[in-house]
C-alpha cells in the first residue's frame, strides 16, 4: 500500500536545512561531502520506510526519516571533528544509520512517545557509536588516544547547551524589557528616567546582538 511519502523531496528538504545549519568549520573543509551524505543517509531511510508494510502514513515516514537524518547529521560532525580517518566515517555511519533504522522502527511498532523514542534512538546510538570506534581500536585502525578524543565529541550536546543559554538569557532580556516598561508607566515621574531608558535601549541592543551571534555560532 502506498503512503504517499515523496522521500526524494523530502530528502531533498532535510538537506537544504542542514546546509542552512552546517558549522562553519564543517562547511568550509568538508560542505560537499557532508551535504552528499546527508542526502544519502535520508533518501535511503525515507525509500525504506515507505517500503515498510508497518508504517500506516507519510507523516510518520517523514517523522522517522528526520530523526535518522539529524542523528547522520550530529554524528557526522563529530566524525570529521575528530582525528578518526575519512575512510572509517562511511562504515561508522551506516552501523548507525542500521542502529536508528531498527531502534525507530521498533518504537513505532511499540507505540512509544515521539520523546520516548528519541531517548531510546540517542541511547543506542550512542552505544553503536562507541561499540564501532572501540572496534577501530582492538584492530589497530586507529589509537586510543583518537578514540577517546572522538567519544568526547557531541555536537547534539553542544547544541542543547547552547540552546539552552540563549533559552536564560533570553528570559532574562524579556523580565528586563517589561520591568522597563513598568518604569515607564508607573515611574514616569523618575528624574533619571530618560538616563535609565537610554542605558536599557543600548542593553537590550547588545543582547539582540549576543542572540544573533549565538545564532549564528551554531550555524
Amino acid at each position: 500500500m502506498s503512503i504517499g511519502f515523496d522521500y526524494k523531496k523530502f530528502a531533498n528538504s532535510l538537506t537544504k536545512q542542514a546546509e542552512r545549519n552546517i558549522p562553519k568549520d564543517i562547511a568550509l573543509n568538508h560542505k560537499r561531502e557532508f551535504l552528499d551524505r546527508i542526502f544519502n543517509f535520508t533518501y535511503i531511510a525515507g525509500e525504506a520506510f515507505s517500503k515498510d508494510d508497518t508504517i500506516q502514513d507519510s507523516a510518520t515516514a517523514k517523522m522517522l526519516t528526520q530523526v535518522i537524518s539529524e542523528w547522520t547529521f550530529h554524528k557526522y560532525i563529530d566524525l570529521l571533528r575528530s582525528n578518526i580517518p575519512a575512510m572509517y566515517h562511511e562504515s561508522i555511519l551506516q552501523k548507525l544509520g542500521y542502529v536508528a533504522y531498527e531502534m525507530t522502527r521498533e518504537a513505532n511498532l511499540g507505540k512509544l512517545t515521539q520523546d520516548e523514542m528519541l531517548k531510546l534512538v540517542e541511547a543506542q546510538l550512542k552505544k553503536s557509536y562507541e561499540k564501532a570506534c572501540r572496534q577501530l581500536v582492538d584492530n589497530g585502525q586507529i589509537s586510543a588516544e583518537i578514540c577517546d578524543n572522538a567519544l568526547s565529541l557531541s555536537n547534539v550536546d553542544t547544541m542543547k547547551i547552547k540552546k539552552y543559554n540563549t533559552h536564560n538569557y533570553t528570559v532574562c532580556a524579556l523580565l528586563f524589557a517589561l520591568f522597563s516598561v513598568g518604569m515607564n508607566i508607573f515611574g514616569y515621574d523618575y528624574r533619571h528616567l530618560d538616563v535609565y531608558n537610554t542605558a536599557a535601549l543600548v542593553l537590550l541592543s547588545m543582547y539582540v546582538g549576543f542572540y544573533i551571534g549565538i545564532k549564528q555560532g551554531v550555524k
